[in-house]
């Protein structure tokens, strides 16, 4: 009988299973910080299991940095809206 290939979940959580100890490192807001990038790799398991792959981390990192733009976007439109807030209400940095 032949073995079977894990699932790309498995996988996944195989990788994240080694980076346990170097989590453990770090300082409490790393910690936080790492958490949020695995979280993201989470969510994006099924779009990193289409990608004909055995290396896992290529879609890992993807998967951490689509996160991480998404923030940066979040981030990008609460300070539009907070400049907008800023020119409708009259207020005005140049001191």
């Amino acid at each position: 009988m032949g073995r079977t290939v894990p699932t790309w979940r498995g996988r996944v959580e195989q990788e994240i299973e080694v980076l346990v100890p170097y989590r453990r490192a770090l300082s409490a807001s790393d910690k936080i910080r790492f958490d949020a990038m695995l979280h993201d790799v989470r969510i994006r398991r099924a779009a990193g299991g289409m990608l004909p792959t055995h290396e896992t981390w290529k879609p890992m990192l993807l998967a951490m940095i689509l996160g991480a733009h998404e923030r940066i976007h979040e981030l990008e439109q609460q300070l539009a809206s907070l400049q907008q807030h800023a020119s409708a209400t009259g207020e005005n940095d140049d001191r």
